[in-house]
């Protein structure tokens, strides 16, 4: 059976397709295309608000500029007269840093009491020794078109004290410009600070610059001065390398920024989530003392309107004043969520130990299978990942991974599933004319079982063979004699198949076919003698179209023999046959063989007797004889087929005959065949006879 279906290699298969799977993923890693970006960041998010909500540790609170009151002082901006006032009361009432998120970038214009208003904030700043007031750099050129350079030198020299030195580091985003407040109020302040925020692509902000580098020197962050403040003017030292930032020293601690300088804010919760106090309950006295003693305390507006509002995981309305609160905390604590530089170097490593490992499983494994495995990895990274969000405040990605995994998933099963089609279809096209329709599909269901390489099974094989085909051959013009051997071999392979049987190969005139491989039947001698007799019966009908066209008719001889088999695809790499090999096939030939001495039309080995003898009660034993090959004498039996002879009751009368022959009297069993011959016209008696006649007997005669 000729199959052309050699092994494929891994490059060519569902493991060279889930390598090539895993070298993309690895390299959209490295790219990080919006899409996925912004799919891990929304991940991010909600990591966020559902693992890291908890109680703030109670240092910060925020004196509101909300709308109680604006409705009870008026609207905003407020007098700074007023906010001396509020400076007074909180420093009286024992707050440790007071923080404005509000800038100052001009005098008060209000007719002569201007300056004085300007002073009487300035004064109360400085007196109270803990004021830290915002500043902002303007990033691009947009924001600096009506800033003439001697204002932005004013700007610098006003907020030159509260620069850190540091290595210069390259690709560090480069403002333009700054915003700074009044010469006044900036010198009454303790400290400043930037408030500049970049919010990721998406508009959320998720990160804060601790220090921007401005004028090769770097500027903390004011929440980053209100803390040093708080701590006791902790000193504030930049950990920077050629290639970027790499953190910040403060007070013996390292806080880990990214090269730019940015921490990942670690959120408590949603808004309100800290103590807020309404400024007039302050400029009132209308406040318990210590929900600002010891405190930091942050002035800022957080009424509609006129608050800095942020887009946070926890919703797109996020007042800027509880920010820079939750900045506060997570300095104080070193909270911040965490991304190590070394991270996405033992990211890229285990997605590509991982995928790996997968491409090279998966394909081995059932669909159910490989789904329960991607599914079981894919739960134990997640839940590895957010202990460790929860845990740690570890960002492990999880969009890469999971992707990789639904991928190979995906590309393992389409893969195998395009490459079993197109095996089941070669299979169907293979075998197509050496099976039923039926077993093919059966085979086409299981075709890693056709692999090169064969398995020892219990087989049946029928080897069938017409008598005087060189006589027809003369006989007939070639194509008449091609037409004629097409129609018989047809004929007889339709047998083969509708008893379960697979053609091996056509031998010239002589067909072999197998039972039992490639689809197992228990009952597979007894379906090779049912094919015997329907090729026999069969062959009958075709006989008698043939009578009347004229078409010379002929006879066959079938020898089947049942015995331990080698069946398998036998061959090369590239091309080769699926077949049955071994000692019992050469016996069923030369059986097959035998049926020319004898004149009979099928031979059965004793071992094809043993399983279908209680079926077939016409079966005889004819002779034991020695074939090549094999020292012991084989015992072969007749099949005889429906219709052979008008009765069978003679065949007590020949197991007679024949025991007289085994017995050595062959005169008697001479005279016994012969009467046989001559009343039934048996061809094997008409052989008996003469053997016992021969002067030289052979010892197998005696056997």
């Amino acid at each position: 059976m000729i199959s052309n279906h050699p092994r494929r290699s891994f490059w060519s298969s569902a493991g060279g397709a889930g390598v090539l799977t895993v070298l993309v993923v690895a390299l959209l890693y490295l790219w990080d295309p919006t899409l996925l970006e912004v799919v891990e960041l929304k991940s991010y998010d909600l990591r966020q608000s559902a693992l890291t909500a908890r109680a703030p540790s109670g240092a910060v609170t925020i004196v509101a500029i909300d709308e109680k009151s604006l409705g009870e002082i008026g609207r905003w901006p407020w007098p700074r007269a007023t906010l001396a006032r509020l400076v007074e009361q909180l420093d009286q009432a024992g707050a440790r840093v007071i923080a404005f998120d509000i800038f100052f970038p001009e005098a008060e214009h209000t007719g002569d009491r201007g300056a004085g208003a300007d002073l009487a904030l300035a004064q109360a700043m400085s007196k109270s020794g803990k004021v830290v007031l915002s500043t902002s750099f303007l990033m691009s050129m947009d924001d600096v078109r009506h800033v003439s350079p001697a204002a932005a030198d004013r700007a610098f020299d006003v907020v030159r004290d509260s620069a850190l030195d540091g290595p210069d580091v390259a690709n560090l985003p480069r403002p333009v410009g700054m915003l700074a407040n009044v010469p006044l109020l900036q010198r009454a302040a303790r400290y400043s600070g930037h408030i500049n925020v970049f919010p990721d692509r998406d508009g959320t902000l998720r990160a804060i610059p601790l220090v921007i580098g401005y004028r090769s020197q770097y500027f903390p962050a004011a929440d980053l001065q209100a803390t040093r403040l708080y701590r006791g003017d902790l000193p504030l030292t930049v950990h920077a390398e050629q290639s970027g930032i790499i953190g910040l020293g403060f007070g013996g601690r390292h806080i880990d920024t990214d090269a730019i300088g940015r921490s990942l804010i670690h959120y408590y919760g949603p808004e309100r989530t800290f103590l807020h106090l309404p400024a007039v309950d302050v400029l009132t006295r209308n406040f318990p003392r210590e929900s600002v003693a010891d405190k930091i305390v942050l002035i800022g507006p957080t009424a509609k309107g006129i608050g800095d509002i942020r887009v946070t995981p926890y919703g797109a309305a996020f007042p800027g004043v509880e920010i820079r609160a939750t900045v506060l905390e997570n300095i104080l604590g070193n909270t911040f969520i965490r991304r190590p530089t070394w991270l996405p170097i033992v990211e890229l490593s285990l997605l590509i130990a991982l995928g790996l490992a997968l491409a090279r499983l998966l394909p081995r494994l059932s669909l159910q299978a490989s789904a329960i495995v991607c599914i079981g990895l894919s739960g134990t990274y997640v839940a590895v990942a957010l202990w460790l969000f929860s845990a740690h405040f570890l960002w492990v990605t999880l969009t890469y991974p999971l992707v990789l995994f639904l991928l190979l998933f995906m590309t393992s099963n389409i893969v195998q599933y395009l490459l079993t089609e197109a095996q089941r279809r070669h299979i169907k096209t293979a075998f197509q004319y050496y099976v039923p329709a039926a077993v093919v599909e059966e085979i086409a269901r299981d075709v890693e079982s056709l692999r090169l390489g064969g398995e020892r099974r219990e087989l049946t094989v029928l080897f069938s063979d017409i008598r005087g085909f060189t006589g027809i051959s003369e006989q007939l013009a070639p194509e008449d004699l091609v037409r004629l051997l097409n129609v018989y071999l047809t004929e007889m392979t339709e047998q083969v198949f509708r008893h379960h049987g697979s053609l091996d190969k056509y031998i010239g005139d002589a067909i072999m076919a197998v039972y039992g491989a490639p689809i197992a039947h228990a009952d597979h001698a007894r379906l090779a003698c049912r094919t015997a007799l329907a090729m026999l019966a069969r062959l009958q009908t075709l006989h008698a179209g043939w009578q009347r066209d004229n078409v010379p008719g002929f006879d066959v001889g079938i020898g089947i023999n049942t015995g331990p088999m080698i069946v398998g695809n036998m061959g090369s790499e590239k091309r080769f046959n699926y077949t049955v090999i071994g000692d019992a096939v050469n016996l069923g030939s030369r059986i097959e063989a035998l049926n020319k001495t004898y004149g009979s039309r099928i031979l059965l080995s004793e071992t094809t007797y043993a399983l279908v003898r209680d079926e077939f009660p016409a079966i005889r034993e004819i002779d034991r004889v020695r074939v090549r090959g094999r020292e012991t004498p084989v015992r072969i039996y007749e099949l005889i087929p429906d219709g052979a002879y008008p009765n069978l009751d003679w065949l007590e009368d020949f197991a007679r005959a024949y025991a007289l022959r085994r017995a050595g009297q062959l005169a008697d069993a001479a005279e016994a065949f012969t009467r046989l011959y001559a009343s039934v016209g048996d061809p094997v008696s008409a052989y008996h006879a003469r053997r016992c006649r021969l002067p030289r007997r052979r010892k197998e005669d005696q056997d």
